[in-house]
């Protein structure tokens, strides 16, 4: 102020002296050299408008317009005044100071001519922040709150903890968090900051070694059978979230010394029953752990037998033998619990009895007061037992052979088939040998023992070799073809276990599946009883044969001589006559054949069950010829035959069957123009079915063709 007073004085005084002698004042004036005729007509005050921070000030100019185009500074000339002097109160020398938010017009004032400008007076401007502590130092791992106070314009301070931007010049050394709670990441020195409105402020952080928080002894409690010895831990916690093992930089002591005692390295060793406080110290912290000693401790258990070999399925006993911390041993085998590594492999029961379960290798373990011993069990494979030989007894026909099995029971309880593995042997081989495989060939009538062996296992069975028997029957002739009445016999063969054959026609059983068509007597003999096919069966102990029995038909073959019957003048005739061999009425189909053996006349006739019938060779046979000439010679063949629709006996339809039995009688002329009259039985034959087919065919032409010529008749019947 006392500044600005002597510089106020001076320029007055250079205004009334200067400007008064050179008519002007201001450098580079165009008022100079007019004299006193300039006159001042405007005032600016400069800066203008503007905006000031409370608390802060600002200085003002005033520069003066004059009517003759110069401008002048007056600042020291005018009088300076505040329209709001509680919000912007201005000296005499134009420094506004900022008091209260809000707007003054400031005024400079000179020879009647005023200017002025606004000032807006806002918020207080921060100046700086102080972070502190200042200087702070902090162990490795642990944290501090920093805080930052803000000095403003207007002369307050300010808490900005918690709304400057924090930051650290070293995050390895020391982190901070927006907070303001800076954590101590590794030994240094490091700059923490807290910014704001763009001011900063910040203070060194020193991050020092972690330091001891605490100290844990274990184990903790602990307890000590009497004579033995623990090693005790002491483990640090530090500042920097570690631990760390003290357990040999520690000073170890325990309150009652005749009860534990703890050495330099944390080994407790228990003199007497009791409890004993056992105590860790280090760095001024101290930590320990209550000591029980008792009575003496279990130390550990045998398991015998020791690396056991055991086959499947078979069952050892384990015992168990504990060692005591006083030196004692004790039997723990019905105490202690036992358990298997693999059951699938051995089982072992609460009595330590092992059983080997499967094939491998298995540990069994006894645990008794938290100590364990074990030992190794190898199973095997099963034990064989024994061998059974099966079947015995066994008995076999000479001859054929038979299968022996040989069953191993193991020490498993299973049971395997082991025939094909076995050696196999025989008593007597001549009487029965027996295959590698265990088949038995019979040799001889006799007895052996048949046996099986595997190592030191022996299996036998009793084998009785018998007579020979049936092992297969045939009937020969295995098909055989029979004309109706005739009869054949069969035998029935049997093929026997040695390989030989026997005939058994009069020990089988005979029966025919058709005894209409054929029967068969007890020795085998076939009867044929009509036309048709049927089965013989002849069975015996279990067996059976069978053979094919056709039965054909008959026919009678007749020879005649009609030139004879004429050149004497007597008449020959063929008498026909049913046995009943077939019950009930038969047909007579009569085929006449001439000395061409081509049919000249045929015809249908019936004839009772026990009936006869008598034909005329002239008037019947030969009598009604196709061609209209009477044949002088030929064959007459006559066809039994089953009647057919409506009991009609058809010549062009015939179905063969039965026996018709037939003579004939003949007229045969001798010297001096006499006759002698002979008779022959008819000839019986065998009727094949092609010659029964074209006989049938052949009539059945003639009665559509004859017009009544080539049909015989019946002549007289019963």
């Amino acid at each position: 102020m006392k500044f600005s007073a002597v510089a106020r004085a001076v320029s007055t005084l250079c205004v009334l002296t200067c400007c008064g002698l050179w008519a002007g004042c201001g450098s580079g004036s165009a008022a100079q050299g007019q004299g006193a005729t300039a006159k001042l007509t405007q005032i600016n005050v400069t800066p203008a408008n503007q905006s000031l921070a409370k608390g802060k000030s600002l200085q003002l100019s005033a520069t003066g317009v004059y009517d003759n185009g110069t401008t002048q500074s007056i600042s020291t000339l005018v009088s300076w005044q505040s329209s709001q002097a509680g919000i912007a109160q201005i000296d005499t020398d134009g420094v506004v100071i900022a008091l209260a938010q809000g707007i003054s017009q400031v005024s400079a004032t000179y020879q009647g001519v005023t200017g002025s400008t606004a000032v807006t007076i806002g918020q207080p401007a921060l100046l700086n922040i102080a972070v502190g502590p200042n200087q702070s130092s902090l162990p490795l791992g642990e944290s501090e709150q920093l805080a930052a106070t803000g000095a403003f314009s207007d002369g307050t301070a300010q808490d900005l903890t918690q709304s400057v931007t924090w930051s650290s010049s070293a995050l390895p050394i020391a982190a901070v968090n927006p907070q303001g709670v800076v954590t101590g990441m590794g030994a240094g020195v490091a700059q923490v900051s807290a910014a704001y409105e763009g001011v900063t402020g910040s203070t060194a952080v020193t991050v020092g070694q972690p330091a001891l928080l605490g100290i844990t002894v274990a184990p903790n409690p602990s307890s000590l059978p009497l004579g033995e010895s623990e090693q005790l831990t002491a483990t640090g916690a530090f500042s920097d979230g570690t631990t760390q093992d003290l357990t040999q930089s520690a000073t170890w002591s325990s309150t009652a010394v005749a009860i534990a005692v703890v050495n330099a390295q944390g080994v407790v060793t228990s003199l007497g029953e009791g409890i004993a406080q056992v105590s860790a110290a280090y760095q001024g912290m101290t930590s320990g752990t209550a000591l029980t000693v008792g009575a003496p401790a279990l130390l550990n258990i045998a398991v015998g037998p020791n690396q056991s070999s055991l086959p499947l399925g078979e069952t050892e006993q384990l015992t168990a033998t504990g060692t005591f911390s006083n030196g004692a041993n004790q039997n723990l085998t019905q105490s202690a619990k036992w358990s298997s590594s693999s059951s699938t492999i051995a089982n072992v029961n609460a009595q330590g009895v092992v059983t080997g379960m499967g094939a491998g290798i298995a540990q069994l373990s006894a645990a008794y007061q938290g100590i364990t011993g074990s030992t190794a069990v190898a199973v095997g494979q099963p034990a064989l037992l024994s061998l059974t030989v099966g079947p015995n007894p066994f008995s076999l026909p000479l001859g054929e052979t038979g299968q022996f099995t040989a069953i191993g029971r193991f020490s498993d309880g299973s049971t395997q088939n082991l025939t094909q593995s076995v050696t196999w042997g025989s008593s007597s081989p001549a009487i029965a040998s027996v295959s590698p495989a265990g088949t038995a060939v019979a040799n001889a009538v006799g007895a052996v023992t048949v046996s099986a062996a595997s190592a030191a296992v022996t299996g036998s069975a009793s084998l009785t070799v018998s007579p020979p028997v049936v092992v297969g029957l045939s009937i020969v002739p295995g098909n055989l073809s029979i004309v109706i009445e005739g009869s054949r016999p069969l035998q029935a063969m049997a093929t026997m276990s040695d390989g030989t054959t026997q005939n058994m026609t009069a020990a089988v059983a005979w029966s025919s599946a058709e005894p209409d068509v054929a029967s068969v007597n007890n020795g085998g003999m076939v009867i044929a009883e009509q036309v048709g096919s049927t089965t013989i069966v002849a069975q015996t102990s279990g067996f059976s044969a069978a053979a094919g029995v056709t039965v054909t038909p008959l026919m009678t073959v007749n020879y005649f001589n009609r030139a004879s019957a004429v050149q004497t003048g007597v008449d020959g005739s063929l008498q026909l006559t049913n046995p009943g061999v077939t019950p009930g009425d038969l047909c007579a189909m009569v085929y006449v054949l001439d000395q061409t053996q081509v049919l000249s006349e045929c015809c249908g006739c019936s004839i009772s069950d026990g009936g006869l019938r008598s034909l005329s060779l002239l008037n019947d046979l030969t009598a009604n010829p196709l061609t209209g000439k009477q044949p002088q010679v030929g064959v007459i063949m006559v066809v039994p035959s089953n009647p057919g629709q409506n009991g009609q006996c058809d010549a062009g339809a015939s179905n063969p069957n039965g026996v018709v039995l037939g003579w004939q009688s003949n007229p045969v002329a001798v010297s001096g123009g006499t006759s002698q009259i002979t008779e022959t039985s008819s000839s019986l034959v065998a009727l094949n079915s092609v010659e029964a087919a074209v006989l049938v065919s052949e009539c059945s032409m003639v009665e559509q063709l004859g017009s009544g010529n080539g049909i015989c008749s019946c002549g007289k019947g019963d």
